[in-house]
């Protein structure tokens, strides 16, 4: 039998990992299993880390990667998109691309399906650069305008691309993320106490676990963090994650807040150290103004930790009743919300008790099934039909 070839662009794959990486690798080890009729490539600019390569496809390595500049990056990710991919696909007989990551060729020789996680580009425009926000208004276009199938991660963004980008909301599938099963896993004391030496973790600390940027709003947290290890109830901050957007202001209200030694920044964190990272936390906290999703939400639930975030866009979808919100950018209530939780343990076991039930119905393995199920109406492996908008596919494909 000759499969049909199925591309996924697995740029965001290649460390140093963010939540869409995760998202494309999650569904890469699951969806060949699934669909042995298709050939899987992930097509990447560099190679994919020793040992990162998911059993089941191949890494195709097109174009060149730049490292050394992140504006010359910027510039070069829409001309390798452009260019390098729609040359591989129509040379190689790809059937079937899938833009992983809100982007798709503005001319694709091939199936496109385009996975918009969410439209923050327009909902918090502040957090971006002008280039920035435009290119990705432009991509958003091309993707509605011309892809076989739109996917989202949430109800949340398919109501904000209807809403901001005019689309039909039944021409946006909606398909959540999952959240890996280490995150359930009880660690020992030994894993545990290797994570905090390896990453030299303080005692009582508040997590964030995200991007350092101006759209996730550390500043709240950082503002009631200190009034927090003012009152003793934590030690310190841990905020995890590779800097972004606005990070060395983010660091420098933390300073001004007479936080130093207090906030710590740590940078990425490996996944092999990461579900310890939630585990040894007092609480995780996720003050985002928008997001698509929130991965860290689920995590933190997974690993049995109270979960305190912000009460907006996808963040009520997902953390659902086992989570305390707070309204965004609200730091005093924010202080409240975390003083309760910090001091009462009725509520901590009920939160952690939630959170785990929660978190079960969010998986991988049923995210991957939903998106091979589009992949399959894309190539007409299912009653013959071609385009999954038109066939009626737009409904949500949410747990």
């Amino acid at each position: 039998m000759t499969r049909l070839k199925v591309a996924l662009d697995a740029r965001r794959a290649v460390r140093p990992m963010t939540g869409i990486g995760h998202y494309v690798l999650q569904l890469a080890r699951r969806m060949p299993a699934l669909a042995p009729e298709l050939e899987f490539q992930l097509l990447v600019d560099r190679p994919l880390p020793e040992g990162e390569l998911p059993e089941g496809c191949t890494q195709v390595v097109i174009g060149w990667a730049v490292s050394h500049s992140a504006a010359l990056a910027r510039l070069y990710s829409p001309v390798w998109l452009n260019t390098s991919v729609p040359r591989h696909v129509a040379s190689d007989g790809v059937a079937l691309l899938h833009g992983m990551n809100s982007v798709i060729p503005f001319r694709a020789p091939c199936r496109t399906v385009c996975t918009i996680h969410d439209v923050s580009f327009m909902r918090v425009p502040h957090a971006f650069g002008p280039l920035y926000r435009r290119y990705m208004h432009m991509q958003a276009r091309v993707a509605l305008g011309s892809a076989d199938a739109v996917v989202s991660v949430s109800e949340s963004s398919r109501r904000d691309i209807s809403e901001l980008l005019g689309a039909a909301s039944s021409d946006v599938i909606v398909i959540h993320n999952g959240v890996d099963e280490e995150f359930y896993d009880v660690h020992g004391e030994d894993y545990l106490r290797r994570v905090r030496s390896e990453l030299d973790l303080p005692g009582r600390y508040l997590l964030h676990v995200g991007l350092v940027e101006t759209k996730k709003d550390i500043e709240t947290l950082l503002v009631a963090g200190a009034d927090l290890v003012r009152a003793g109830l934590v030690d310190n901050l841990v905020i995890a994650g590779r800097d972004g957007f606005g990070a060395r202001d983010i660091r420098s209200r933390a300073s001004a807040l007479g936080l130093d030694g207090k906030a710590r920044f740590i940078g990425f964190v490996p996944q092999r150290l990461l579900p310890g990272v939630y585990t040894l936390a007092s609480a995780v906290v996720f003050p985002s103004q928008y997001e698509g999703f929130g991965l860290p939400v689920l995590e933190g639930m997974a690993s049995g930790v109270p979960v305190v975030a912000a009460d907006c866009s996808s963040i009520p979808e997902v953390a659902g009743d086992a989570a305390v919100l707070f309204p965004p950018g609200d730091a005093v209530r924010l202080t409240a919300a975390l003083r309760i939780v910090l001091s009462d343990a009725g509520l901590r076991a009920e939160l952690r008790r939630r959170g785990l039930t929660r978190a079960r119905q969010f998986t991988w393995a049923e995210s991957a099934a939903r998106h091979v199920a589009v992949y399959r109406q894309v190539l007409g492996k299912v009653d013959g039909s071609t385009d999954v908008r038109r066939s009626g596919s737009g409904q949500s494909l949410a747990p």
